[in-house]
């Protein structure tokens, strides 16, 4: 069985789930259940580093979709960091970078996060 590897870690409010190896139809659910998991102990504003993602297909996409649907809902944001050029790709194919902010490096993701979180409530 494929496991995902993943890992969460929080940096000043964002909440930065590291996810390693293949995010496809056999470990979207892992995903799904450690966005859950984090976003329930530490808040709604996600990060997910793909630094060491080396592959997602749809059922990858569907389970990032609904981590933006999740912590939309409780009032957050996603942002994407590090995915290779392969999964660049894919992100861009579907279009999935005109709705979610897509960053080169998590720093840069953890800057633009604390940056809409400090906006909203501001506003």
């Amino acid at each position: 069985m494929h496991r995902l590897g993943v890992s969460t870690r929080v940096e000043n409010h964002s909440v930065i789930v590291s996810v390693e190896g293949e995010l496809d139809i056999a470990t979207a659910g892992d995903l799904r259940d450690a966005v859950l998991s984090a976003i329930d102990a530490h808040g709604p504003w996600l990060i997910l580093d793909f630094s060491a993602l080396d592959f997602m297909d749809s059922s990858g996409l569907n389970a990032v979709i609904n981590a933006y649907r999740l912590v939309r809902e409780r009032g957050g944001g996603l942002a994407l960091a590090a995915p290779n050029e392969r999964v660049t790709k894919v992100i861009r194919l579907v279009g999935l970078h005109r709705q979610l902010a897509v960053h080169r490096t998590v720093a840069a993701a953890v800057i633009a996060v604390e940056a809409l979180e400090a906006k909203k409530q501001a506003g």
